[in-house]
């Protein structure tokens, strides 16, 4: 009697399964024939006319990675799209905020272009970087420009970004990277931000010599498409559209416009100097045999030397790219580098809606009319709080050192119930330092991250549910906003 009971449930169990099946897509059918009726709708669209290889205008033709994922939209979304031609960046947003073309189909998310444009889903994604002439020493991100001058082209989304979280670097406007590039070489600035693809063309297109990458500019590119709020409709179309783009399509994309190239750079004067050297005893049929071996003997010595400075130069790029994104005292992740993981948490969340955690752990000096702590000591303190949290997170999580005496948590596809409790599991491991916790005081504040939140927007709401312990006089506290 088990056994045919078995077999009833398992017999249910299958009608109930294809029954959802069909209903799902049925209702899946139902809205693509809502978003696409066979009907093509003209769609007119402003770009960038110099940002190649992103978009450009050649011979009034749109060429460039958006004009392919154009070709490939308009075919999924039953849309036509007609090029408004501008002469710059400038004019463009202009047309698309005036309504005299629909779409930007290349563009980043700002507060101030949602003023008056809806965006679709991200589907380009690409770093920015900072070059400079050759010599110019590495720079971590603005904070580490100092008092260099920087060039971005006017209307970029970095313009807006410098003046909200770095304004006190200073700014030249320029109309392009292209006439950045030339600028940078008549040293009108000293350092040009722009993006990796496009200034790696230029260079290498005009073989400009004497400038290279300097550093990387956060935040990177999320590119995607920007509607004129009167065309919002758009909207589900390129959505449904982007993401039926199949991923072998993006990869050739990105291949064919990938125009990254290593420039090495040669002295040839030791070289030269032993031809010349040579050719002088060949003057003297005596000394010929002699200077030969001399000249080879010097050879092989230049290809060791040239050997060994390779080596070490490898070993110096790994030992830069680990300080670039770590604490020189914790040995944790640092600023820029948590920064970067929150956006890609973010990126993620919009495309996907996984959930994630950030926490903050501030230390606080107890007493601060006493004698202030010996900065030995300090460091001590901080590398024993870094110890705690790095035997205490999961694999997956992200634990960095933000600033002087905070540490923040990047806890992906973690609710904030999941998150306080790996807080608190954290606070217990942190009090088991008795000489850490004899002289500061740990407080911890939680937040999960929201719909269209940035990460400044997620930080300040963890740092409120920090300060709040404060005014409950408790060590957790979350934000349930």
């Amino acid at each position: 009697m088990s056994k045919l009971a078995r077999n009833i449930g398992w017999a249910a169990f299958t009608l109930v399964n294809v029954f959802f099946c069909q209903a799902f897509a049925q209702v899946e059918n139902s809205i693509e024939s809502d978003i696409l009726n066979n009907n093509v709708e003209e769609v007119t669209y402003c770009i960038d006319p110099n940002w190649a290889p992103y978009e450009a205008i050649r011979n009034n033709r749109h060429v460039g990675i958006s004009a392919q994922y154009l070709a490939l939209i308009e075919d999924l979304a039953d849309l036509s799209f007609t090029l408004v031609p501008t002469e710059n960046w400038q004019q463009s947003l202009e047309y698309v905020q005036q309504g005299r073309c629909q779409v930007i189909p290349m563009l980043n998310t700002s507060d101030y272009r949602r003023q008056f444009l809806d965006f679709s889903l991200p589907y380009f994604e690409a770093p920015n970087v900072l070059v400079a002439k050759e010599g110019t020493p590495m720079v971590q991100g603005y904070s580490g420009l100092g008092n260099r001058t920087v060039g971005i082209v006017d209307g970029y989304r970095q313009l807006e970004y410098i003046y909200r979280h770095y304004p006190n670097v200073r700014i030249s406007m320029l109309s392009s990277e292209q006439e950045g590039l030339k600028q940078l070489l008549d040293n009108k600035f000293d350092v040009l931000v722009g993006s990796l693809l496009s200034m790696n063309m230029h260079i290498n297109n005009q073989d400009l010599e004497g400038l290279s990458i300097v550093g990387y500019a956060e935040p990177h590119d999320s590119l995607a498409f920007g509607v004129n709020k009167s065309s919002s409709h758009l909207i589900k179309k390129l959505n449904f559209a982007i993401e039926r783009i199949p991923e072998e399509k993006k990869v050739a994309i990105y291949k064919q416009w990938n125009n990254v190239k290593v420039r090495e750079s040669r002295n040839y004067s030791v070289l030269l100097l032993c031809v010349v050297f040579v050719l002088i005893v060949l003057i003297g049929l005596i000394y010929r045999s002699r200077y030969l071996r001399e000249y080879k003997h010097v050879l092989a010595s230049k290809d060791t030397r040239i050997g060994e400075l390779k080596a070490a130069l490898l070993e110096k790029n790994r030992a830069l790219a680990y300080l670039s994104a770590h604490d020189k005292i914790t040995g944790l992740y640092n600023r820029n580098h948590m920064i970067q993981r929150a956006e890609e948490e973010i990126s993620r969340f919009q495309r996907f809606h996984t959930t994630a955690t950030l926490i903050i752990i501030s230390l606080e000096q107890r007493n601060n009319k006493e004698r202030a702590i010996d900065d030995f000591v300090r460091e001590d303190m901080l590398k024993r709080c870094a110890s705690s949290c790095l035997s205490t997170i999961r694999e997956v999580d992200v634990v960095s050192r933000f600033n002087e005496q905070q540490f923040i948590i990047l806890c992906p596809q973690t609710q904030l119930d999941a998150a306080e409790t790996l807080a608190a599991r954290l606070l217990e491991s942190i009090k088991k330092q008795k000489s850490l916790m004899s002289m500061m005081k740990v407080s911890i504040g939680l937040a999960e991250l929201k719909d269209e939140e940035e990460f400044s927007d997620w930080y300040e709401r963890t740092l409120a549910a920090l300060n709040k312990t404060d005014r409950l006089g408790c060590d957790i506290a979350a934000s349930h906003d």
